[in-house]
C-alpha cells in the first residue's frame, strides 16, 4: 500500500521502530517543519499522493504548492528519514482512524504517533477517531498532538499560503513556506517579441507542473540553473499578454545580466515580488517605457 523512500531512494521496508506523521503536506510550509522537530524517534513522514478534499468531491480542481520530487526533497530537508507515499483513493479514504492506525503499526514499524494540532484522520462514516487512546494503549505506542506554529498570531496552513499566492502577496507566500514559491520548467521557444522590444525572455513550459500560479502580473524573480551555473535576479510576465492578443497564460523571464542560450534547459523561477498588474498598452513605446520602468525596479530589490 505505502510507497517507501529514505534519502538516496525507494526501500523495501522501514527497518526500525519510527515516530511516524500522516498528512498532505501540501508545500511542507513552516507549520510541518515544526511538526517534524517534535517527532523525537526516527521520523516517517506519511503523506498523501492526492488532496482528500479533491477526492471527495469537495474541491473541483487539485493544485499543489509543490512538485511531486520537490515534494520528497522538501520533507528531507524538514527532517524525515522516511517517507511513506499513500494513494490517496476512495478505498483509502473509507478506512476509519484505528484502522489506519493499524496498518501504520503493522508496515511502518510505529510506536509513535504525532497529530498535528487540529488533525484528524479516517472516515467521517466509519468514524472511531475517540478510540485511538485506548488503541495506543493497547498496541503500545505513544500518542500526542503537535504544537501550532504562529506567524502573525495565526497558524500557518497551506490554505492560507494558497491565498496568499491567488491575491499575488509573494513575500507573504515566501515568509509562511519558509523559502521563495518557486516554479520549475522548460525552457521553450517562445515569439520572439520580447527580443524585438529589447527585453529578450526565457518563455517557461507550465503544462507539467502541479502547482498553484500565483495571480497574474508582473514579478521581480530570480532565476535558477545549476548546471549553467545561473542565479540571477529578472522580472516575469505571468499571464496573458493582452497588448499582442495572446490570451494562453504564459511565463515569461526576463534575465538581468545574462546573456546565452537557455532553450531546453531547466530553470527554476523563485517569485520575490508582485509589482504590477498586467495591462494592455496602447503603443509599443509605452510598453518598452513601461518594461523599463518595471526593470528598474527589479534592479533595486
Amino acid at each position: 500500500m505505502f510507497q517507501l523512500y529514505d534519502i538516496n531512494g525507494p526501500i523495501q521496508a522501514i527497518p526500525e521502530p519510527t515516530a511516524v506523521t500522516v498528512g498532505v503536506f501540501d508545500g511542507v510550509h513552516l507549520g510541518h517543519q515544526a511538526l517534524l522537530a517534535q517527532m523525537e524517534r526516527a521520523r516517517t513522514v506519511v503523506t498523501l499522493t492526492a488532496h482528500p478534499s479533491f477526492v471527495l468531491g469537495r474541491r473541483e480542481s487539485e493544485y499543489w504548492l509543490d512538485d511531486p520530487q520537490e515534494h520528497l526533497r522538501l520533507l528531507f530537508e524538514a527532517g524525515a528519514k522516511y517517507v511513506a507515499v499513500l494513494p490517496f483513493t476512495h478505498e483509502v479514504a473509507g478506512l476509519s482512524a484505528c484502522q489506519m492506525a493499524r496498518l501504520l503499526y503493522d508496515q511502518l514499524q510505529m510506536r509513535s504517533l504525532l497529530l498535528g494540532y487540529d488533525s484528524r484522520f479516517g472516515s467521517k462514516n466509519n468514524d472511531d477517531f475517540d478510540r485511538l487512546p485506548q488503541m495506543a494503549s493497547e498496541l503500545g505506542f505513544t500518542l500526542k498532538h503537535g504544537e501550532p506554529f504562529l506567524v502573525d498570531n495565526q497558524p500557518i496552513s497551506s490554505s492560507r499560503i494558497r491565498e496568499s499566492l491567488a491575491d499575488g502577496r509573494v513575500e507573504e507566500t515566501a515568509a509562511l513556506l519558509g523559502r521563495p514559491f518557486s516554479i520549475t520548467g522548460t525552457v521553450l521557444h517562445g515569439r520572439g517579441v520580447g527580443h524585438t522590444l529589447g527585453f529578450p525572455t526565457a518563455n517557461i513550459d507550465l503544462t507539467h507542473t502541479r502547482k498553484m500560479l500565483p495571480k497574474d502580473g508582473v514579478y521581480a524573480v530570480r532565476i535558477k540553473n545549476e548546471k549553467l551555473r545561473i542565479k540571477n535576479c529578472g522580472m516575469a510576465n505571468l499571464g496573458t499578454a493582452p497588448t499582442f492578443g495572446v490570451e494562453k497564460p504564459l511565463l515569461e523571464v526576463h534575465l538581468l545580466d545574462f546573456e546565452g542560450d537557455l532553450y531546453g534547459q531547466t530553470v527554476t523561477v523563485e517569485f520575490s515580488r508582485r509589482l504590477r498588474d498586467i495591462v494592455r498598452f496602447d503603443s509599443i513605446e509605452a510598453l518598452q517605457h513601461q518594461l523599463q520602468t518595471d526593470l528598474d525596479q527589479c534592479q533595486q530589490l
